[in-house]
Order: structure tokens, then C-alpha cells, then sequence
């Protein structure tokens, strides 16, 4: 291979990332891939050890050199259709969730593969002490003022911390173009945040997410990217997790769509929206185990991809 042909394929690659990176410069801290596993024991192990997953499957761990938090991203490949997107997709930040969240999506595979060529399962438990220390900040700051910009700053801080990481990782080191986002709970403002840095994400689908204050950041894409975009939000009718703002989980979705709809009449558009309360019928008493991804929402989110 040539100078000159090396020359222009890593220009050519340079200059359509920075083409779809939506402002900013591009990354200088590329995430060190520190581990890279196909050992299917090992991969079991870490995910979940009842679970049988017929997909290639790859497990990988990155570094941010500046902050030293690991990622780490489980890689299922579903199929080798180039015109399809990926699924990418976070759980809470404890390993807990990210179990819950994994256990829900696998026996979906076979559905997904329909929509999708590839999802990966994101594992993020390095950030929990920041999340400590953000939620700790958080409710410092409702004693002191009313205003959500800066009761929630901490929070979402941190979590634009988590997106940048993310971006940085789905942009130099998976090089990834059409992506879905899907989060749970505190994934959901990861995702969220996440869908703004770059025009490659297509789909924002979240899950039993919290504090409806996460959404506000769609307000700065264009009304352009709003029209692409194809929105799922889904809550669990028996999930009564409880947050600090005095509000559970299943009492959030008015105030998404509220919200939603604000975006949708101040661009003067219809947004790809729907939202959906889905209804647990097993009479498990502990509130807290609903506060997951409902698998019908993995359903209705293949259906309303066109």
C-alpha cells in the first residue's frame, strides 16, 4: 500500500468524522481498548451465567488516560447487514442494573436482528462513586434553590461526562455511523445527552427513566434532526421506585410527554413520538423490581422502526 493511498484513506476517514461531529474539536484522548475477550466462559461469567447466547459475542474494555474510569461493552453481532443500524444500549450505572437490563434484552436478539445488525450492552459500575457524589450535591442544592438548572447540574455533569466518554469511544474505536440509543433509568439521561453530540445517533428510546429536567437538552437539536429522530419512552405500571424529588417512577410519564409536546409545538412539528405505561400483571410485591425495561417495550421499539 502506498504513502499517498494511506495518505488519503486516514484523510478521507478524518474529514467525515469531523463532517458528522456536531461542533467542537475532535477527540485528542482516544479510549485505550485495554481488553478484548472471546472466551464465552469469561463472557458468561461477567454478563450472566444462565444466559445462552447463540451470537457472536465479544467483551470489551476501555480506559479514558485522563479520568482512568473503564467501560466495559459487551459486542453481539447479529448479522452482517451493512444498511442496518446498531443497538446501543445502558442500563443504570451499578453492574445490578446492567444484569437486569442485559437479562431483558437477550432473549430479544432474535427479534432485533430484524432491525438490527449488531447491540451493545454497556457496563458503566466505575462511575458509581461520582454518581455518589453527584446525587449527594444534587440534594445539597434542592435545599438551597427551586431552580432545576442548578439543583440538577451535578447530575448531569456527570452524565455528559459518561456521553463524551461514550462518543469518543463509539466514534474512534468502534467507528460506528447509524446508531439507536436505548437507557434505563440514569442511562436514559446518559443516552439522552448522548444523542446530542453527533448526527449519527437515529433513535433515543428510554426506559423507566427519572427526572423529566434530562429531556430539556433535545432543545438544542435542530428541527431537522427532531423530525429523524424516532422516540420510544416506556414505564412500568407496578415500578414505584422512589426518587429524591418526591416523585416515583410509574408518576413520570405525564411529565415526559409534557414535555415532549412543549419541544413539538415550539418547533412547530410532529415529532416520531410514542409513550406507553405497560402493565405488569405478576403480584411480586417489591416495587423497586419494575423499575426495568419492559420486554414489550424491545417489541414496540422493532415496530416503529421503518
Amino acid at each position: 500500500m502506498s504513502f499517498e493511498y494511506k495518505y488519503c484513506k486516514y484523510k478521507n476517514k478524518y474529514l467525515k468524522l469531523k463532517e458528522n461531529q456536531l461542533g467542537g474539536a475532535l477527540y485528542d484522548n482516544i479510549p485505550k481498548i485495554i481488553e478484548e475477550t472471546e472466551n464465552k466462559n469469561i463472557l458468561s461469567e461477567f454478563l450472566l451465567p444462565l444466559l445462552d447466547i447463540h451470537y457472536k459475542t465479544i467483551k470489551l474494555l476501555f480506559e479514558d488516560e485522563k479520568t482512568r474510569k473503564k467501560i466495559h461493552i459487551i459486542k453481539i453481532t447479529l448479522n452482517q447487514d451493512k444498511k442496518k443500524p446498531v443497538l446501543f444500549a445502558l442500563a443504570g450505572i451499578s453492574h445490578k442494573s446492567f444484569m437486569g437490563t442485559s437479562s431483558v434484552i437477550i432473549p430479544k436478539l432474535q427479534l432485533l436482528e430484524t432491525k438490527f445488525k449488531e447491540v451493545y450492552l454497556v457496563e458503566y459500575a466505575d462511575f458509581s462513586d461520582e454518581q455518589d457524589k453527584a446525587c449527594n450535591k444534587r440534594d445539597e442544592n434542592m435545599k438551597k434553590t427551586e431552580n432545576p438548572n442548578e439543583i440538577f447540574k451535578p447530575e448531569q455533569d456527570m452524565n455528559d461526562n459518561i456521553a463524551e466518554f461514550l462518543n469518543n469511544i463509539i466514534l474512534n474505536n468502534l467507528n460506528l455511523n447509524k446508531v439507536h440509543l436505548l437507557g434505563k433509568c440514569n442511562g436514559a439521561w446518559v443516552v439522552t445527552l448522548l444523542l446530542t453530540k453527533n448526527k449519527i445517533y437515529k433513535g433515543l428510546y428510554l426506559a423507566v427513566p427519572g427526572i423529566a429536567f434530562n429531556v430539556e437538552a433535545l432543545k438544542s437539536l435542530s428541527v431537522e434532526r427532531l423530525e429523524q429522530i424516532n422516540f420510544v419512552f416506556g414505564w412500568d405500571n407496578r415500578d414505584g421506585f422512589p426518587f429524591k424529588w418526591k416523585m416515583k417512577s410509574n408518576e413520570e410519564k405525564q411529565r415526559y410527554d409534557k414535555k415532549m409536546d412543549n419541544i413539538s409545538k415550539a418547533n412547530k412539528i410532529k415529532l416520531k413520538y410514542q409513550s406507553k405505561m405497560y402493565n405488569a400483571t405478576t403480584d411480586e410485591e417489591d416495587e423497586k423490581k419494575y423499575h426495568e425495561i419492559f420486554p414489550n417495550m424491545i417489541d414496540d421499539i422493532v415496530k416503529s422502526i421503518k
